[in-house]
């Protein structure tokens, strides 16, 4: 077996050829070869490279696993199967002096429509945070409006213990309905809902504390959910003898449909029919009541079921986390939810913002079309002066009919006139009117011709009104600015004298110190700088 065979087969390409005109310049063929070759080996010995030495696809996985560095707050399974990384980061390539060139990472492709996100143009009725809708049991609905009867997916029994990676930081049981939020930790929906809801701090994760809104939150990757489906779990009806043992993705229609140990019978010998929960006493729970709400005629076994659907119970509204009775839902979307998504109130001057309704308040006070603010008033005059000058180009463009029509009617009475000789009184009268007609028509239309040049004025005049008094704001920032960067370059240079000073006078004496030429005078101190003087005219601020 060769050397190339023994490192992996290294192959080159025309880019790592080797020119022959340096060659013949001064340096020898076998030098080079021998260059080359030294960088494969050392490529081989420290990375991989797609064009240098050949790795399967599964050593290259393998190798990025192992050089992974970890950036989340926690060591959480979760986190890295949100954000795989990808082994191209990790490859190399040469170029054509036979050296290393670090590849960066490619971008991941932007999709249309972000996984877990909103459509940018998403309507006002649609529903903001996870788009993957919710377990009944996640919304967290008090018994008393039907939360019995909902399958708690949160109480289930799992057969071995699951990997502690797919535990939720809160509840420390496995994830139902995973949700990931922007700082990259993953918690159960409810979990999560109840932390928002209750967090006397605000809305902060409950991790690392970061700012956190349920908007921005997105539900977790399908491989995430796959692993959570595929966990092994008992049927929940084990103390009655049922011993399946089946796939939790499975076990509600087995629990709820499949499973012979569901109902109990009915105590009363006379009736046949089956019982969803355990009698409290001998008696027929099988007739009918009236339901506390909507006065409907339920069965009684069936009376908190009918709670789930009974338009006068109250549930839980995805967006803003709130009871709301089940018949106002609509309208509380429309009105009061502060979790939808609505328009900014001055859409109608032009403000193309849309948010949630509990952030539109904030939004409101600095929208550019507030009509208290200088951008609002300016846009306001300027809407109201286009209104005008549409107005009167309609009414230009009518008057500008009215004269063509006239025009033509004129022309039609004198081809008339010449036709027909002289014409009768009658004739001459509908032709002063028309005549008449056009000097009214002419009188508006340099009416509405000095209106326009009148709006023009006062628009310009407005505008240098607006403009003059920021402007000189601004260029007294600017000498603000300039008589700042004076001082400061006048402190730092006397910073830097002072440390000169310092560090002469800390040489010793005999640098600090100086006789005359002879010898014998006094000694002579050093002059002072006259930056440091002390009688220097300091300039104040």
């Amino acid at each position: 077996m060769s050397f190339a065979q023994e490192i992996g087969n290294p192959v080159l390409t025309p880019a790592q050829a080797v020119d022959p005109e340096p060659i013949a310049a001064g340096s020898s063929s076998r030098t080079t070869t021998e260059t080359v070759t030294t960088d494969i080996v050392r490529d081989a010995g420290s990375e991989s490279s797609d064009e240098g030495v050949r790795m399967s696809p599964a050593a290259a996985r393998r190798f990025a696993r192992r050089n992974m560095r970890r950036t989340a707050a926690t060591p959480d399974l979760v986190t890295s199967l949100v954000r795989p990384p990808s082994p191209e980061a990790f490859y190399n390539a040469q170029d054509a002096n036979g050296h290393v060139v670090q590849r960066m990472p490619r971008p991941v492709a932007i999709l249309s429509q972000p996984y877990g996100r909103r459509h940018a143009d998403a309507g006002p009725n649609r529903r903001t945070g996870p788009l993957l809708p919710p377990h009944l049991c996640s919304l967290d609905i008090p018994k008393k409006y039907g939360g019995s009867c909902i399958f708690d997916m949160h109480t289930l029994t799992y057969v071995s213990d699951p990997d502690p990676n797919l535990l939720c930081p809160i509840c420390h049981d496995p994830l139902v309905d995973p949700v990931t939020t922007p700082c990259d930790h993953t918690f159960c929906y409810r979990c999560l809902r109840r932390s928002i809801a209750s967090s006397p701090s605000g809305t902060a994760c409950p991790i690392d504390r970061e700012l956190l809104l349920w908007v921005d939150c997105f539900s977790a990757a399908r491989l995430v959910r796959t692993q959570l489906n595929c966990l092994i779990v008992k049927c929940p009806n084990q103390g009655r003898g049922c011993e399946r043992e089946l796939r939790r993705e499975n076990v509600e229609k087995h629990a709820t449909t499949e499973c012979r140990f569901r109902e109990f019978t009915c105590p009363d010998t006379t009736c046949d029919k089956k019982l969803r929960a355990k009698p409290k006493d001998d008696e027929c729970h099988h007739k009918e009541v009236d339901c506390d709400m909507c006065d409907d005629k339920v069965e009684e076994t069936d009376k908190e079921l009918h709670l789930l659907s009974c338009p006068q119970a109250k549930t839980r509204c995805q967006a803003c986390w709130q009871l709301v009775c089940r018949s106002q839902m609509d309208s509380h979307h429309d009105l009061e939810c502060d979790g939808i998504e609505v328009g900014c109130p001055y859409e109608d001057l032009g403000c193309p913002v849309r948010t949630i309704r509990g952030e539109i308040g904030a939004h409101s006070f600095t929208c550019a079309f507030h009509p208290e603010t200088p951008s609002g008033v300016v846009i306001r005059n300027q809407r109201e002066i286009i209104q005008s000058y549409s107005d009167l180009t309609s009414q230009f463009r009518d008057m500008q009919l009215r004269q063509d029509e006239t025009a033509k009617r004129i022309d039609e009475a004198l081809a008339d006139g010449r036709k027909h000789g002289e014409g009768g009184s009658g004739r001459n009268d509908s032709v002063f009117n028309d005549n008449r007609t056009m000097q009214d028509l002419d009188a508006g239309f340099e009416e509405v011709h000095q209106n326009l040049t009148h709006l023009e004025a006062r628009q310009s005049m407005w505008t240098l009104n607006q403009v003059m008094p920021i402007r000189e704001e601004v260029t007294e920032l600017r000498n603000n600015i300039n008589m700042i960067r004076m001082h400061v370059n006048w402190l730092l240079n006397r910073s830097r004298e002072e440390g000169r000073i310092r560090a002469a006078n800390t040489t010793g004496p005999t640098t600090g110190i100086r006789r005359d030429s002879s010898g014998d005078g006094p000694p002579i101190l050093p002059e002072r700088r006259r930056s440091s003087s002390a009688d220097m005219d300091v300039p104040r601020l």
